[in-house]
C-alpha cells in the first residue's frame, strides 16, 4: 500500500464522532421507552400507536446509518496508524485502546449494573453471583454496547494480517460520485438481504447482530480506501448536500411507504426482518441506500460547517469514547429514577437522553479520566 504521512487532527471528524456517540445514547434511551430492540432496561409503561410510529421511524432511520458511520470513521484512521506503528505495535495499541475498555465493561460494568441496578440475581450476594458469571462463561454475552469495540478490534486484526500478507499492495482509488455512492448502497443492500436469510433482524450470536454486519464490514473498508484516496477532502460539496437532502426528505417517506406496502400494520415486522420475502429485500434496499447517502452527506456537512475545535468541541472529543463506555449504567440509573414520573414516553425519552449524556460526560471528564489507567485508554 502507498505510504501516508501523519496529518493534523481533523476537527470535523471529532465533531462528527461526538455527535454519533450522542445518538448512541439517544438510541438506547429510545429502546428503553419504545421496547423496539435489545437493551438492559425497558420501561413498563405501554405506548400508543402514535408513539410507536414515532419511535419506530426514529430508530429505523438512526439504526440505518449511525454505527456504520462510526465503522467508516474508524477505518479511515486505520491505514496511517498501521503505517506509523507496524504490525506488533499497531495490534498492541489496539488491544490497549479497544480491548482493555471492552474487558472493563464485560467484567466490571455489565454484571455490576445488572446486580446493583437491575436485580438480576435477586437477594443473592454479589460475589458468589459474580463468580458464577465468570466461571460459567456468561461473560461472553456481557459486551453490551461494547460489541462495537470488540468487532472493531477483530477488524483491525484482519487488516493487520492483510498488510503482512500483501505488504506491497497498492490500493488508491478515486472518490466515487453520487451514482457510485448509491450503487454502493445497492451492493450493500444485496449483501444485507443475503445475510438476513440466515440471521434476521433481532437475532444475535454472543451479542453480535450479524444482520447489520454487511454494512459495517463494507463501510470499514470504505474508510480505509477513503484515507488512501483522500476521499473525504475531495468529495464535492454539492454532491454531499444533494445526498444529504435527498436522504432527509426521501428516507422517512420511503420507509413509511415500504412498511405500508408490505403490510406492517396488519402483519407486523417479521417479513421485513429477513428471509425470502420481498419485504426484507425492499427494506434492506431502503436501509442501505439511505445509509450511504447519510454517511456521505454528513461527512461533507461537518467538513464544511463544523470543522472547528472550540472548547466545547474539544471537551466532547476528549470524552466521547468514555461516554460510550460508561453511558449504559448512567442511562439505566436515570431511567429507573424517572420510573415514577407520569409523563408521555416521548418526553421521558428526550429527558433521559439529555440527562444520561450530560451525567456520563461529567463522570468521564471529572472522575474516570482522572484515574491514571482509565485516562490512558479513554
Amino acid at each position: 500500500m502507498t505510504k501516508s504521512t501523519p496529518r493534523a487532527r481533523l476537527a470535523y471528524i471529532d465533531n462528527l464522532r461526538s455527535t454519533m456517540i450522542f445518538l448512541v445514547v439517544a438510541m438506547h434511551a429510545a429502546v428503553t421507552y419504545s421496547h423496539f430492540g435489545r437493551w438492559y432496561y425497558n420501561a413498563p409503561e405501554p405506548i400508543g400507536m402514535a408513539d410507536s410510529l414515532a419511535f419506530g421511524m426514529f430508530q429505523s432511520l438512526l439504526q440505518a446509518f449511525f454505527m456504520g458511520l462510526l465503522f467508516l470513521v474508524a477505518g479511515y484512521f486505520t491505514p496511517t496508524a498501521y503505517d506509523r506503528k507496524g504490525f506488533g505495535t499497531f495490534l498492541y495499541d489496539r488491544f490497549i485502546r479497544l480491548g482493555l475498555p471492552a474487558l472493563i465493561f464485560i467484567f466490571l460494568i455489565h454484571d455490576g449494573m445488572g446486580h446493583f441496578l437491575l436485580g438480576w440475581h435477586g437477594s443473592d450476594p454479589f460475589w458468589p453471583s459474580y463468580v458464577y458469571y465468570v466461571t460459567h462463561g456468561d461473560f461472553i454475552d456481557g459486551t453490551g454496547p461494547m460489541w462495537f469495540v470488540v468487532a472493531l478490534l477483530f477488524f483491525s486484526l484482519i487488516y493487520a494480517v492483510f498488510r503482512v500478507a500483501l505488504p506491497t499492495a497498492k490500493i488508491a482509488l478515486q472518490a466515487p460520485d453520487v451514482s457510485g455512492v448509491l450503487v454502493g448502497g445497492l451492493a450493500i443492500a444485496g449483501l444485507t438481504f443475503a445475510t438476513r436469510i440466515f440471521w434476521p433482524v433481532g437475532t444475535a450470536w454472543h451479542n453480535m447482530q450479524f444482520c447489520y454486519f454487511a454494512q459495517y464490514v463494507v463501510l470499514f473498508v470504505v474508510g480505509i480506501l477513503a484515507r488512501r484516496g483522500d476521499w473525504l477532502a475531495v468529495f464535492p460539496v454539492k454532491s454531499g448536500y444533494r445526498l444529504l437532502i435527498g436522504a432527509a426528505i426521501a428516507g422517512p417517506l420511503v420507509w413509511l411507504g415500504v412498511l405500508a406496502a408490505g403490510g406492517v400494520f396488519a402483519h407486523g415486522m417479521e417479513s421485513f426482518n429477513g428471509g425470502w420475502h420481498w419485504q426484507s429485500a425492499a427494506f434492506a434496499m431502503w436501509e442501505q441506500v439511505f445509509a450511504v447517502a447519510m454517511c456521505a452527506g454528513l461527512l461533507v456537512l461537518f467538513r464544511e460547517k463544523f470543522n472547528s475545535g472550540g472548547r466545547l468541541s474539544k471537551l466532547m472529543s476528549a470524552n466521547s469514547f468514555g461516554i460510550f463506555v460508561f453511558h449504559s449504567p448512567v442511562l439505566v440509573a436515570v431511567s429507573l429514577a424517572m420510573s415514577g414520573w407520569a409523563a408521555p414516553p416521548l418526553a421521558k425519552f428526550v429527558v433521559a437522553t439529555v440527562l444520561a449524556f450530560g451525567l456520563a460526560l461529567a463522570f468521564v471528564h471529572l472522575i474516570a479520566r482522572r484515574i491514571p489507567l482509565l485516562k490512558s485508554i479513554l
